[in-house]
């Protein structure tokens, strides 16, 4: 049965969701009850960020801590989400050192990259594993992987001790030509892809806390080892300025991140449009009953065409932000090949 989560409990989840992001302390209001609890956790598994809350959780006072059932169940949830790190990491590391034997060398994209700017890392929630390589790297590397699978956006997906990797010929989700885009790797490079990443997912079937989180720590952790002129001169070639602006907004007025680490001058503008879409997808969208219809079918193209319902219904909000991305994926899904 579909939950509902009522303002006040967005918030709450906001509040604690904001300690964990930056190792606060917290003290609530009032001590969340048995029932209250159980939806901050929900919200938590929904958003993938409930390693972060587990965080918030544990700085409560005493008096205010959940039931104590309640608190067991989320620390072998926290386990849990440790210990897939480790199987992720470990897994990582042995396909790039089967690379690196071959003479090729990925780049990690997300994943363990941004996991590294958190204080907690093994607490980020992740899935699978992607890795950047360029031209024919990519063509070589793909030769390599004979049980792999390509995907609509010509990645190679395959599978390791029951990981999914994800081998992709372009760093960027935009379709923007490279000498547009910063060099990579770079510090510049990974902030681009983490807000063009978001801008993706949002524009798609949809996008959960996780993300945003990712770029306020990546923010936050790379202040002064990159030009802020820059990037804002790299945002605006690749048409996603704006979106930026909106996205940094929300992640000051959201998740508590400082300014001062945004784009020089920065002035806060509406989010409210974005913030619907996350709360009511959660993760890839996979909380809102379109996405879920399409993953019930198990069928390819109804999935795609959920996906592309939910463009589609986003299309004022598209073109405001992100005009050009807007239009190109559009074309994307008139071809067919729109991520589903």
């Amino acid at each position: 049965m579909r939950q509902n989560f009522s303002d006040t409990d967005w918030e709450l989840f906001l509040k604690l969701l904001r300690a964990g992001l930056w190792e606060r302390s917290v003290i609530l209001a009032h001590a969340p009850d048995e029932q209250t609890s159980r939806r901050l956790i929900e919200m938590g598994r929904r958003q993938a960020v409930l390693g972060i809350l587990l965080r918030s959780l544990v700085r409560l006072p005493k008096e205010q801590l959940p039931p104590s059932q309640i608190r067991m169940q989320l620390l072998a949830e926290g386990d849990g989400i440790e210990s897939q790190n480790l199987r992720i990491n470990l897994v990582e590391h042995e396909i790039l050192a089967f690379f690196e034997q071959e003479g090729l060398r990925p780049i990690v994209q997300k994943g363990s990259q941004a996991a590294r700017h958190y204080a907690m890392p093994l607490l980020r929630q992740s899935g699978d594993i992607d890795l950047y390589l360029p031209g024919e790297d990519f063509r070589k590397a793909c030769a390599l992987i004979p049980d792999g699978t390509k995907a609509p956006d010509g990645s190679l997906v395959f599978r390791r001790k029951g990981i999914v990797v994800e081998l992709h010929p372009r760093y960027f989700d935009l379709h923007v030509a490279e000498d547009r885009l910063p060099a990579v790797p770079s510090h510049t490079a990974e902030l681009v892809l983490y807000s063009a990443h978001i801008l993706k997912h949002a524009l798609g079937a949809g996008v959960g806390m996780k993300q945003l989180c990712d770029l306020a720590r990546a923010l936050e952790g790379l202040e002064g080892k990159y030009d802020k002129q820059r990037l804002e001169e790299d945002l605006r070639k690749a048409g996603i300025q704006r979106w930026h602006q909106m996205l940094c907004s929300l992640l000051v007025g959201q998740l508590g991140l400082d300014p001062k680490y945004c784009l020089p001058g920065f002035k806060p503008v509406g989010y409210r449009r974005l913030e619907r879409i996350i709360r009511k997808g959660g993760n890839f969208g996979l909380s809102s009953s379109l996405r879920k219809k399409g993953l019930r079918a198990r069928n390819p193209l109804f999935r795609k065409f959920t996906t592309a319902l939910a463009f589609l219904g986003r299309i004022p909000f598209a073109l405001h932000y992100a005009p050009k991305e807007a239009l190109a994926t559009f074309r994307e899904l008139v071809r067919g090949n729109i991520y589903s």
